[in-house]
């Protein structure tokens, strides 16, 4: 885990010094964001997403943590304008958590209790407000679903805990930057609001919050 947040991590750094690099002294700001008015943009990223706060506050028996997980992120954008992109988004994490107040043989380490799931679905829109020399800046919001689903570890025996699904809320912030006339490098760093209860064997315990802070790089392949 990481050596994942930090290769991704090592990625994005890597990406944002080469964007910022590229022909300093010629970029001059134009006001045209290279939304490609009535072309679609197909994306794929991947990085990690870390909670902004304990997932179950009360947790299980004891207090719970989680750790840095993956994402991974797919969007189809059409430019309505030189500036606007509307689309829909599909986006898969997972966290695993622990118990802290259960120690496994006496070691100190947390009791592994399982692995959160969340699949995304997002209907989004991209402000794109111009370009700095070849890198185009955005912002982009979208509302959704949160659908959750938790896989149990042998320590929670015949205990079965079930998260709600809950509306998504998603704000971002990146860029691109251009490798060919239709493909570009894209970066992004996101916040998603996901919280709701969960039941455990059925019955109601509270509430959970996997909100997350997201980094992702990955590409843009605009038709």
């Amino acid at each position: 885990m990481r050596f994942t947040k930090r290769f991704s991590l090592g990625l994005t750094i890597l990406a944002i010094a080469v964007i910022m690099s590229s022909h300093p002294a010629q970029a001059q700001w134009v006001a045209d964001g290279q939304a490609y008015e009535g072309q679609l943009t197909l994306g794929i990223r991947a990085g990690f997403g870390f909670p902004t706060q304990s997932v179950i506050d009360r947790g299980i028996n004891g207090n719970t943590s989680s750790g840095v997980g993956p994402v991974l992120n797919f969007e189809a954008m059409y430019g309505i304008s030189k500036l606007v992109r509307l689309g829909m988004m599909f986006e898969y994490q997972n966290y695993s958590l622990s118990n802290d107040t259960n120690p496994v043989r006496g070691n100190g380490s947390g009791a592994s209790l399982g692995t959160l799931h969340t699949v995304s679905l997002l209907p989004t829109v991209e402000v794109r407000p111009g370009r700095l020399g070849p890198i185009a800046p955005y912002v982009s919001a979208g509302i959704g679903v949160n659908i959750n689903s938790f896989s149990e570890d042998g320590y929670m025996g015949a205990t079965r805990l079930s998260p709600d699904s809950t509306f998504a809320f998603r704000l971002a912030g990146g860029m691109d930057y251009p490798i060919t006339q239709q493909l570009s490098l894209n970066t992004e760093l996101a916040w998603k609001r996901n919280n709701g209860g969960y039941q455990i064997n059925g019955s109601n315990q509270g509430a959970f919050d996997a909100s997350a802070l997201n980094f992702l790089l990955g590409l843009r392949m605009t038709f």
